[in-house]
């Protein structure tokens, strides 16, 4: 084997064998510690050795049957020229069997949110109603990725990766590695900065890059229409399937980069304001919708609230036309009045956690007749036959409780408790 294809193979199975080692031994001093505290810390310990686990397989399938592939330099000087800037240093693009690229992007996806982000996302997402009990964000997102692609970036180490089945000589193949390319060359004039800097600004900016990634794709195949009579891609029947098998929240995540993304991103492009933007890109996913560019925005201050906080995020216009769309084609259009968002994600104890969700708009009418559709929402969550009236505490199946307020004229609340008495607390 030669020595390229050793090194990752050693270095995954260490990752593995040390975090299989480290929760081996928490588990031998779990008795001699908290029972409570030493029971979370292994679950902790258990979670971050299945993610090793799975950066392992992947590091394998590349030692087994990947390497590096060889960039035709004239794919390079293309990506270059379309979004007018050069490499700073040789692109990696790697070759992963098709059947491991799923894991790869699962790995990155929670790597994305740190330790223990993406499973407080998952919780406050099911608790707002976007995700259901038997949603699994990761590999549900992951497969929108990896079903029928071609290539596909990886945000965390700025490289990309092709299937075993890339053909250079192909030209779908060809225009996803441009768009491969073009994602690794905007990460390196325009990395993510340090830390996390929100939901919102991390999906408005995974837009503006994919979406000007995809336009340098796009200008590729309209040259080889020109030059060879190339006539288009074949639709992905597997994608589009899948797409439509998908909760409203994790499909309008997935296709907002190329729906919203591409038409913005191309805009900028042939108005050759494309490095401004990327230099100070949009903060907010309103960004990205008609009328709402540059828009002002207000958050509400989220209320005093008792225990640990676990997670304080916004859903953005995006997250809110999302929660909106199971109601009606029309209803997402409530959102449009969105000026800002918080929620929050907090717990009393080890198994009563609680959400506090505050959306203000532009408007005292608008927030009312948002306030009607989020009833409908509500009922269905609680499964009664009536929206509750604001104020109004309704339990759930699951023995907990949902309530809508107005802590203010232009603001709208929605509360998931797990006992009473925090909802009236919030619903003050």
């Amino acid at each position: 084997m030669r020595p390229e294809k050793i090194r990752p193979l050693l270095l995954g199975a260490a990752l593995g064998a040390a975090g299989l080692i480290q929760g081996m031994h928490w588990r031998s001093i779990a008795p001699a510690a908290d029972s409570a505290d030493a029971d979370g810390r292994i679950v902790e310990l258990e979670n971050e050795i299945a993610l090793l686990k799975r950066e392992n397989e992947s590091l394998r399938s590349l030692a087994q049957g990947g390497g590096e592939v060889h960039v035709d330099p004239a794919l390079i000087d293309f990506t270059e020229e379309s979004l007018g800037m050069d490499f700073k240093s040789n692109p990696l693009v790697h070759r992963v069997a098709g059947e491991e690229l799923r894991d790869r992007i699962v790995a990155s996806i929670e790597a994305r949110y740190g330790p223990h982000g993406l499973d407080s996302r998952q919780e406050a997402w099911t608790l707002m109603g976007l995700l259901t009990g038997d949603d699994r964000f990761a590999p549900q997102l992951a497969a929108t990725k990896s079903v029928g692609a071609r290539s596909w970036f990886d945000e965390q180490s700025g490289e990309a990766w092709v299937t075993d089945r890339f053909d250079p000589q192909s030209v779908p193949d060809q225009a996803a590695l441009i768009r491969a390319l073009g994602r690794i060359l905007l990460h390196q004039h325009y990395p993510p900065a340090p830390g996390w800097p929100g939901d919102e600004a991390a999906m408005a900016r995974e837009a503006l890059h994919h979406g000007a990634a995809m336009a340098a794709e796009n200008r590729f195949l309209a040259r080889q229409a020109l030059a060879t009579g190339f006539t288009g891609l074949q639709e992905n029947t597997d994608a589009r399937d899948l797409m439509e098998s998908l909760p409203p929240f994790i499909r309008g995540l997935a296709t907002f980069p190329s729906t919203l993304g591409l038409p913005r991103a191309s805009r900028l492009m042939d108005q050759e304001e494309i490095l401004s933007a990327l230099h100070r890109p949009p903060a907010i996913t309103a960004d990205f919708f008609p009328d709402h560019e540059g828009m002002e925005i207000n958050p509400p201050a989220l209320p005093e609230t008792a225990g640990n906080v676990l997670l304080d995020e916004s859903a953005g216009m995006l997250g809110l036309k999302l929660w909106l769309d199971p109601l009606a084609e029309d209803f997402p259009k409530l959102a449009d009045g969105w000026r800002g968002d918080n929620y929050r994600l907090f717990a009393t104890s080890d198994v009563a956690s609680h959400l506090v969700w505050d959306i203000r708009f532009d408007s005292a009418k608008s927030a009312d007749t948002f306030l009607q559709a989020a009833g409908d929402l509500v009922s269905a969550l609680a499964g009664t036959e009536a929206p509750p009236a604001p104020g109004e505490i309704t339990p759930t199946p699951e023995n907990r409780f949902v309530a809508l307020a107005r802590p203010a004229p232009d603001t709208v609340r929605f509360i998931h408790t797990a006992d009473r008495a925090t909802a009236e607390s919030l619903a003050r």
